[in-house]
């Protein structure tokens, strides 16, 4: 699929793939009987994301339609002209150039999080627009992204939003087995109280190998071990022209029809899942993506956060009281 109004460098560089793979898999995926999007550069970011292991691979986009019929408050209608007053926001951004190790960087801004135009559901669907998207760069795929939250203007009206039980569901449709996008480093910057205490219910619920690649920063300078200022805009304390997120927001519009397909592509695989187990034909190997140690982390959690929801440094302190953040260092 070629991204309309692309805002990326893709076709600078060349990416090779695994062309006997790519074919085999499409075959196996037919003698499954799943019914899905069937195109190369999304069949790639499958194989990719699992080193080009089919079984493993066949699961993973098992797993990519299930969370979505699982969680159609993220994805029905997951149309941008159903979203436009909340890109208006700026929330988030793709920089249109990678950095100096030539991965594309996601930036998200709580400072332009209007909870009043949008809660965190909306929010977290908009994050999905951007992900779909940005999955069809053969970078993406190969190089991974790179992520950069900063922290300031978060208030407690955001806190509030980020309960238990939704930021678990985000681990399972976004950082699971579930999705396709490969995160080299996510980085927190601008702490405060607030974010502390979301990253506190957040953290213990991610896999091990994104733990590692999660790093928290009192400021910028920090940041720069890892990014160059030659490749961060000037709201990062970097060498580049400041945001703009017009054409980045332009781009996703001008994507329509590809959302729109998306979503028809979810409604097939479903008509056909289902035909299919009702005939004994299908096999799905559903992955235990919430293990009875998670489950007692989110009631033991969710009870606090009903409880201390407006004193995030209570929440937290609650929490460490437990001995709930052994990793998390704060």
């Amino acid at each position: 699929m070629k991204i309309k109004n692309s805002i990326f460098e893709e076709e600078r560089e060349e990416f090779h793939w695994d062309k006997n793979a790519l074919k085999l898999f499409k075959k196996i995926i037919k003698d499954q009987g799943i019914k899905c999007c069937m195109d190369d550069m999304f069949l790639l970011a499958i194989l990719r994301a699992r080193k080009y292991e089919l079984g493993r691979s066949l699961q993973l986009i098992k797993n990519y339609y299930e969370v979505r019929i699982q969680y159609p408050q993220y994805f029905k209608d997951l149309l941008p002209s159903k979203m436009e007053h909340i890109l208006s926001l700026n929330i988030m951004q793709f920089l249109p150039k990678p950095d100096q190790k030539g991965r594309y960087i996601y930036i998200f801004q709580y400072c332009n999080w209007d909870i009043s135009v949008a809660n965190v559901t909306e929010m977290f669907r908009t994050v999905m627009l951007f992900f779909d998207l940005q999955l069809n760069l053969h970078r993406t795929q190969e190089k991974r992204v790179v992520c950069i939250v900063n922290a300031e203007g978060i208030t407690l009206s955001h806190f509030l939003q980020f309960s238990p039980s939704f930021l678990n569901s985000v681990t399972k449709v976004l950082l699971k087995d579930s999705y396709p996008v490969r995160f080299k480093e996510i980085h927190y910057v601008n702490l405060n109280i607030m974010i502390k205490a979301i990253l506190s219910i957040f953290i213990p619920l991610l896999p091990r190998k994104l733990k590692e690649r999660l790093y928290l920063h009192s400021d910028m300078k920090a940041l720069y071990e890892f990014i160059s200022p030659d490749c961060l805009p000037v709201e990062f304390g970097g060498n580049l022209p400041s945001v703009d997120p017009t054409e980045a927001n332009n781009m996703i519009k001008a994507n329509e029809e590809f959302y729109r397909r998306n979503e028809e592509y979810v409604q097939l695989y479903k008509e056909e899942r289902n035909k299919n187990f009702s005939q004994g034909k299908f096999r799905y190997i559903n992955v235990d993506l919430e293990n009875e140690e998670v489950k007692k982390f989110i009631e033991k959690t969710e009870e606090k956060f009903k409880a201390y929801s407006h004193n995030p440094e209570r929440f937290l302190s609650s929490l460490k009281e437990d001995s709930e953040l052994e990793s998390t260092h704060f």
